[in-house]
């Protein structure tokens, strides 16, 4: 029997990206879904195309909307949820944004918040308003943070700092769930071409650009094949792609020396390229 087979799974940020192409596979593995984001029109096709993959007649695929970055919104949501297609064996907090990808000195505190609220609090918000349903369930928990969150990034003063938060409020985690018997895996993408990445492109400096080539790039399809496989592991930490887990590798060695000297050199070269 597959893993996933007959567990019902809430996924964030199931309309698009790496949280779309999750929910395709899990459906093709007999997963009972609730597909979770803003969005219900994508919401309504991302299940429209995950209802042609299941396996079983009794399989359900269900959505909801939600803004994750919203707590009240959040736990009157899971409330529902639960009640209505039962507790979870297992939360992907998928969801995440890259709203202005930008110079520090570009980005005001509004524009910084919103970026916290949706990747940071978001997990948290989720985690929280569960946390009584996967007790119950001896569950797990999947949190998606990102290379970014390894490595220091040109313009990702926002973005890379919801991300690192993510790893230290996982670490930390952790030993509070493991006693609970709930099992916590965090996943750290690099550069996957996702909307998100498209977005993003929109006002990322030249610099972030050219560094963000170092980390190598990964399809969604792919990065959603691997990060499953170690979910179903129960793999606490996981690096997708051969590049990414070289550098990081490097990057542990040598107490982050390889990077900040790599990364200075690229940055450098971009910026006499603007010239």
């Amino acid at each position: 029997m597959n893993y996933f087979d007959g567990k019902m799974i809430y996924l964030t940020g199931a309309s698009s990206g790496i949280g779309l192409e999750m929910g395709k596979i899990l459906a093709a593995q007999g997963a009972d879904l609730l597909l979770l984001a803003r969005n219900r029109k994508k919401l309504m096709e991302a299940k429209s195309e995950m209802d042609r993959l299941t396996c079983r007649e009794t399989q359900k695929i269900n959505i909801m909307s939600v803004d994750v970055g919203n707590h009240r919104n959040v736990q009157k949501k899971m409330n529902i949820a639960v009640q209505d297609f039962g507790p979870p064996h297992i939360l992907i907090n998928s969801a995440g944004v890259n709203l202005h990808a930008d110079r520090f000195e570009n980005i005001s505190h509004d524009m910084f918040d919103e970026v916290m609220k949706i990747n940071l609090y978001g997990v948290r918000n989720m985690i929280h308003s569960l946390l009584d349903s996967l007790k119950e369930t001896k569950g797990q928990v999947v949190v998606l943070s990102s290379a970014a969150a390894l490595f220091g990034m040109f313009g990702y003063t926002s973005y890379g700092t919801s991300k690192a938060a993510l790893m230290g409020f996982a670490e930390s985690l952790r030993y509070e769930m493991k006693p609970l018997g709930i099992s916590l895996s965090v996943m750290y993408p690099p550069e996957v071409d996702t909307p998100m990445n498209l977005e993003e492109a929109k006002t990322l400096p030249a610099e972030g650009r050219a560094q963000k080539t170092m980390g190598g790039f990964l399809m969604p399809d792919y990065t959603a094949r691997v990060i499953l496989k170690a979910v179903a592991r129960k793999q606490f930490m996981y690096v997708p792609g051969h590049v990414t887990r070289f550098f990081y590798f490097l990057h542990r060695l040598s107490n982050g020396w390889t990077t900040r000297i790599t990364s200075d050199a690229v940055i450098a070269k971009a910026r006499k390229n603007i010239r």
